[in-house]
């Protein structure tokens, strides 16, 4: 198939495969000719060949003589070709049906077959005799073809003038959008609760920043930790024994009891410490009024959202109950002791605190709701669901609050955004970067 051409050789190879419509591969005692340099140099040109037609999907029918009648004459002396050969036929036999043949008779037989079998069970294009078309019936389509092809683009051509007009007449229409913001609360009585700047930033480019405030429950801890004679104060140590303090270690909670509610006691903690209340702005950008407007947020596990209501209502996790502690039972004696010798009444006695006069820091939201009776918030599964009839006009913003944000691990995050209003053919999604540091 060589010829005195000025390509390459390879490339002549490559041809006559991409030509062929099936690929038969003999191997017999020898690897074969080797490509002298370039990076398959050392390979023959049989296993570039089959490795080629294997990478572009050609059909492969592959036949391997015998081992036992392959005589001494004319196979590779050289070991590392020896070798090579081996490699190449272990190569060939993975994952493929390979019949093996030891004589000239035999391979024709089962080429002959093979082929057959394979031209029967899959057609491939082959080669067409000029002789067997009717070039004037196919000129005469392709003169059709081209007469329809022209027609099309002129059809286009006019189609997407009138679409540029629709365009034109269209272009008053809404463009949703949202932000996220801190709620500021305007009396100092909630000052330490709504505005935590130091919690959420939103900078001007678009990402929400939440910070992670460190949770230590050091403090918490200590109360469940045994004490010893060395804890006891020196003005108190002859108003305890050692039974006391053997007697309370003994009635303190077990380890898991404790264990269990720290774990708890920590998430009551970052919800109610790394926690946010925050306003969703949403915005008309575009040049008409947004009517029916609703809004989906869905964050991500890393950074949860709860409804407000449910964060005023949320009780401390409640403790193990614990032994009366000797010390503070031997101070309680002393002050008893003390005050009678003085005459001063008992804190007891003075009636205490009214802790019904208490009030939250966060039992009072005075963005609730938004600023239109048309409105609503809900909050679910970590999904935000927002709603508004009334509309909103273009350039112009509506606001929402209720929502409570907590960041519970460090990272790069989104919240998928779906916008909808009846000006809206479809929904609209979009996405912000959460930053949790």
């Amino acid at each position: 198939m060589f010829s005195a051409a000025n390509e390459e050789q390879w490339e002549i190879i490559k041809e006559t495969i991409d030509s062929s419509d099936y690929y038969i591969l003999i191997i017999g005692k020898r690897y074969g000719s080797v490509i002298e340099d370039g990076p398959d140099a050392g390979m023959s040109y049989t296993e570039k060949e089959y490795r080629y037609a294997k990478r572009i999907g050609l059909p492969i029918l592959a036949y391997i003589k015998k081992d036992e009648v392959i005589t001494a004459n004319n196979v590779d002396t050289d070991p590392e070709k020896v070798k090579k050969l081996q490699t190449f036929k272990d190569d060939v036999t993975k994952g493929r049906e390979v019949k093996w043949f030891s004589s000239t008779e035999e391979l024709g037989k089962e080429v002959s077959l093979s082929l057959h079998k394979e031209i029967d069970r899959g057609k491939r294009p082959g080669w067409i005799r000029s002789d067997s078309v009717d070039i004037e019936k196919s000129l005469s389509e392709i003169v059709e073809l081209s007469r329809q092809n022209r027609g099309l683009q002129e059809e286009n051509k006019r189609l997407s003038i009138a679409l540029e007009k629709c365009r034109g007449a269209y272009d008053r229409r809404p463009n949703l959008d949202i932000t996220l913001a801190s709620t500021k609360a305007d009396d100092d009585e909630h000052q330490d609760f709504y505005n935590r700047d130091e919690i959420i930033l939103i900078e001007e480019d678009g990402v929400v920043h939440l910070k992670q405030k460190t949770i230590s429950t050091e403090k918490e801890m200590s109360k469940f930790l045994p004490i010893s004679w060395r804890d006891i104060p020196p003005d108190i140590k002859n108003r305890i024994n050692e039974l006391d303090i053997k007697n309370y270690n003994a009635e303190l909670p077990s380890k898991d009891e404790v264990e269990k509610y720290l774990q708890s006691y920590i998430t009551y903690l970052r919800i109610m410490e790394n926690g946010v209340p925050i306003t969703i702005f949403v915005n008309n950008l575009g040049t008409s009024k947004a009517t029916d407007v609703s809004v989906t947020i869905e964050f991500p596990d890393a950074v949860r959202v709860f409804d407000l209501d449910d964060i005023i209502g949320m009780p401390k996790p409640e403790a193990p109950k614990l032994p009366k502690n000797p010390i503070n039972e031997a101070y309680k004696r002393l002050n008893q002791e003390r005050s009678h010798a003085l005459n001063i009444p008992l804190f007891s006695d003075w009636g205490g605190i009214n802790n019904s006069s208490y009030i939250s820091p966060i039992a009072y939201s005075p963005f609730r709701n938004g600023n239109t009776i048309y409105s609503y918030i809900e909050i679910e599964d970590n999904i935000v669901e927002i709603g508004q009839t009334q509309g909103i006009v273009h350039t112009k913003s509506d606001y929402f609050t209720g929502a409570y944000v907590v960041p519970f691990c460090k990272g790069e995050y989104e919240a998928k955004i779906t916008l909808m209003c009846a000006e809206y053919q479809d929904p609209e999604e979009t996405t912000i970067k959460l930053v949790v540091e």
